[in-house]
Formats: structure tokens, sequence, C-alpha cells
């Protein structure tokens, strides 16, 4: 009997000798419910490090495992009633920070319980998780999170929202008090939007200085509470650096989730994405709620389709243009006049509308570049005895080296400032009045001319006349469409073209689409139209064959020369 009892006694020994030597906590339970074998591993990670092993062989496991009660309990309910041989469950101890992962596994005689340490490994997967700055989700974590919730979305009603934020005029703070302080108001703005929001929501930094949340089982109304909330919270942040301070203020954009409508996560972030763009451009309210029945996502996606387009154009030199004659209406006045209509087409062969592009160009501050295009390649066609008339965007008017790389490209291409018309929109003119008379002044000095496209669509169109150093006067096409059937149109274009002439500016009337309009303009006295009726656009080569061939059949001599095709200056 002495020498069973010397035999097990040795071979425990063994056992806990070999087990002290790995690197995870060891513990043997014996079917009395003893503990048999133990290493100090297993005691460091359970929080017992000032224990020594042996203290604990021979006593019940509940005076050792108190400290992981979620185990414990499991390990009674499975295993001791034979319900299951084996399980794994992560958890933390009672005494201490550590994160484990513990596996108990039923054996022939007893128990055997393996401990490991996954706390760095917690900390490197909450590393790979979040936000380094603000400690907030990242944008991979985030789109798995909202992801899984999209998948098992059942409707709009009850999935609940993301929100898309974006602060307002972040990079003004960086770049007058540094980066360093762009930083710290990002935390306080994490800080800020986590406290209004519920522990289950997600809050994510996705960009330099984008928030986004996923509100999950929220009605659309609590979480525009929500958002209005944090709105508020938000704006009472201030940062003083070197005496000087800052405020923040956001604009925000809520998606419900709605697997109908959205595909993929993708659609559904981008949804909340251009709710915000939306909420940026409204003066009054600084959060929108993307309205599907409106079609603002599906207007969303073609303006980004578009503004794809539009890069690709801009850097494979993809544009084209198309003139259209501005005629004379009187025998007073001649020559080959024409206006530069810019176009572009889509990947599969098709025109996209101006009226599509021009809106996406602009809203993406591209206009400078593609005005500059269309003046090098406007620039590169012109013929000796040709004007032509060339539109300008407001955001190129605001540009102060613009009027250098005009002069600088008229030199390049022998252009007599006398064959260019500029067309400025009324209201692109008004905007920035002071750099509008700028720019006008500067290029109006050399000899270029100016016309005020649009003219009688804006509120004071009169009162700005005398402060721009024009030289015609486009008659805007509503009022014209109609002179021949409409009192008040035709009254309006006799007043606005009685008025130029005292001024001693000419006037063009565009929208000519028949011979009665015709007629009209030429009763009211109208200097030059332009319309479908008269011309309808065409490439420059397309012109000059027709020009040829006119005056081929009477004899003449050909009015325009074959100058045609240059590509552009780099620009």
């Amino acid at each position: 009997m002495n020498a069973n009892l010397n035999q097990t006694s040795t071979l425990r020994q063994q056992l806990s000798s070999i087990v002290g030597a790995v690197p995870f906590g060891i513990i043997v339970i014996s079917d009395q419910k003893e503990i048999e074998i133990i290493n100090a591993t297993a005691l460091d990670l359970m929080g017992f490090e000032d224990q020594a092993p042996s203290s604990f062989v021979d006593e019940s496991y509940q005076s050792l495992t108190a400290s992981i009660p979620e185990v414990v309990d499991k390990f009674e309910k499975l295993i001791l009633t034979r319900k299951r041989r084996r399980f794994s469950n992560p958890c933390g101890s009672a005494l201490n920070d550590l994160e484990l992962f513990i596996t108990c596994q039923s054996m022939l005689h007893g128990t055997l319980f393996i401990i490991e340490d996954r706390t760095e490994k917690k900390a490197l997967m909450h590393q790979n998780a979040h936000d380094h700055l603000t400690q907030v989700l990242n944008r991979q974590s985030f789109e798995k999170r909202v992801e899984t919730v999209l998948q098992r979305s059942h409707d709009a009603v009850t999935a609940g929202v993301v929100v898309f934020i974006d602060l307002d005029r972040f990079k003004l703070v960086n770049d007058l008090a540094g980066h360093s302080a762009g930083d710290e108001i990002l935390k306080k703005v994490s800080t800020a939007i986590l406290s209004c929001v519920r522990t289950r929501d997600s809050v994510a930094r996705i960009g330099g200085d984008e928030f986004a949340l996923l509100l999950e089982d929220c009605s659309l109304n609590k979480a525009q509470d929500v958002v209005n909330l944090i709105l508020k919270k938000v704006e009472k942040i201030n940062l003083v650096h070197l005496g000087r301070a800052f405020s923040v203020s956001l604009s925000a954009g809520i998606a419900p989730i709605d697997k109908v409508l959205y595909a993929d996560v993708s659609q559904l972030i981008n949804a909340a994405d251009a709710a915000c763009r939306y909420a940026k451009g409204d003066n009054e309210n600084r959060i929108h709620v993307m309205d599907s029945s409106k079609g603002e996502y599906a207007l969303y996606v073609q303006d980004r389709n578009l503004l794809n387009i539009l890069n690709k154009a801009i850097a494979n030199d993809d544009f084209f243009l198309m003139f259209q004659r501005i005629s004379p209406l009187s025998d007073s006045n001649n020559g080959h006049h024409y206006e530069v209509l810019l176009r572009l087409k889509s990947e599969d062969g098709e025109n996209i509308p101006p009226n599509l592009f021009i809106p996406v160009a602009e809203r993406s501050r591209l206009m400078p570049k593609i005005d500059r295009w269309v003046i090098a390649e406007a620039f590169s066609q012109l013929a000796p005895n040709m004007h032509l008339a060339i539109n300008l965007s407001g955001q190129s008017i605001s540009d102060r080296k613009l009027g250098d790389f005009i002069l600088s490209l008229a030199q390049n291409y022998n252009v007599e400032p006398e064959q260019i018309t500029f067309e400025i929109t009324e209201t692109a003119a008004i905007e920035n009045i002071e750099k509008t008379q700028e720019f006008i002044n500067l290029l109006r000095g050399r000899g270029y001319a100016f016309a005020l496209d649009d003219f009688g669509t804006g509120l004071s169109s009169y009162q700005y006349l005398k402060n721009l150093p024009i030289d015609y006067i486009k008659i805007d096409g509503m009022f014209v469409k109609e002179i021949d059937e409409d009192a008040f149109s035709f009254a309006m274009v006799q007043s606005i073209n009685s008025f130029a002439h005292t001024i001693g500016l000419k006037t063009i009337a565009e929208f000519v689409t028949s011979a009665p309009i015709h007629q009209k303009l030429q009763e009211i006295g109208v200097d030059f139209a332009q319309g479908f009726y008269l011309h309808k656009p065409q490439v420059l080569e397309q012109i000059i064959v027709d020009s040829t061939d006119l005056q081929v059949e009477s004899g003449g001599s050909i009015a325009l020369d074959s100058r045609v095709g240059v590509r552009c200056a780099s620009i």
C-alpha cells in the first residue's frame, strides 16, 4: 500500500516538473474534485502570483477557480454532468486585468484545464480594429459591423441607420494652429460623439475629419435626435491656441439601413456620405436624411460616375469642341462669330449633355482645369478671320493666374485679342464682383471683349451693369424662346435691348429656334442671334468644309482657312 502511494507521489512530482516548464497554465482536477497537478504559470495567470503550486495540491478546485466563475459554471454544468467532454471559453480573471482563454478537457480520470494568456493578442486586435488617435473604430472594422447588420436586416424601419459626419472647415484649424491642435479637436469630437450614443452603437473615424455611426434598431426620428444632440455638443468644443479660439461645427447625413435600396456596405455608406454633402449645401439645416423617394441616391451615383468620366477626360484629353454661329441681324454687322461649346463622350460613345456634366464639374471644383483646356484648344483651332466666344466659369474668374495663362497662350498661338470674347454668366459675375472686375480689367485693357451671359435672370441685373466693364449682353433664352407668343417675354427682351444700346452695349439673343422668333428680334433691333434655327453646332472641320462648298458655288473666295486640329499646349 505504502509502495503504491510512494509511486503515485513520485509520478505526480514528475508530472508537476514537466508541466512547470510549459508556457501556459495547467491544472488537473481529480475525479474527487481535488487539484492533482498545477503549475506556477496557472497561478500567475489567475492572479495568485505570490503562492506556490504545492499549497493548492489536494485542495478542492473551488479554492482556486473562484477567480474565473464563468468557466467554473460551465465546468460544473457540462463536464461534471458528462453533457460534454470539452469546451473553450475566453474570460478574464477577477484578480487581474489579463484576458485569458481557457480550454477544459475531460480525461479518463479527472479533468484537464489549459489556460492561455490572450492579453497581447486582444490588445493587438483592438489596435488593428481602432483608430490610433481617437480610439474609436477604424473604417475597416466599421464596415464589417455595418455588413453584419445590413445582411440580417429585414426592413428599413427596425434595422437602424448609418450616419456620416464631416467636420466643417477643419483644414483651417490644421493650417492656422497646426496638426497637434487638430488632433486634439478630433479626440474631443470623438469623446462628444461617444457620450451621445448607446453602448451598443458603433462609432468610427473613417477619414481625416470624417466620422461614421451605426445606430442599430434605431428609428429615423430617434437617429435625428441623436445627431442633433451630437451637433450641439460638438459646437460647445473650443480650443485656444496662442490666444486664438477655435470652434467646431459639423454636417451630417443619415441613410436608413435598407437591403432593397443598398446592395452592399459601400453603397449604404456612400448614401450617408451623399446625404452629408446635401447637408453641407444647406445653409440652414446641417443634417440631411437620404430620401429615396426623390431619387437622391440615384443622382449621387450618377454624379460619381460622371466625376470618374470627367477625371479620365481631363487626364486623357477626351473633351472636344463644337462651334455655333452667332449671326448678325443687320447688314451693318458682319464677320464669322462662333460660340465655343464643350462636349464630352461617354465610354460607349454617347454624348453626355453639358447640363449633366458641367454642374458635377462645378461641384467638384474641376471647372478651372476644364476652362483652361477649352481656352487652349480654342486658341489652337482659331483661324485668322474668326471671332470666338468662350465661356468661363465663376471658379475660373476667381483664379488670379488665369489672366496670365490666357496672355501667354495667345502669344504662343498668335491670337489677336480682338478675335476673342469671354462670356461670363451674370450669377458668376456678381458672386465675386471685385475679382470679376479685376479679371475683366486686366484682359479688356489688352483688347479682349466680354459678354454677360444669361442676362435677365438675376434680381439686380441692371444695377450691376455699371460696375462691369463689358461689351455685350446675351439675353437669357428663357425670354427669347417665347417672344413670338408671350407679350411679357417680348417686353423683357425689348427693355433689355433698349437699355443695353443706351449704355453703348451690343446685344445677343440665344435660343432662336424659329423664323417668327428671328423676325421679332429684328423688329426689336437686337444685334446678334444664336440658335438652332440659324445654325446647329458643328466641329470646326465641318464648318470649313461647308463654308468652302458655299464659296465655290458662289464663285467667291474661301472665308476660313484650314488651320484646325492642332492639339492644345500642356496645361
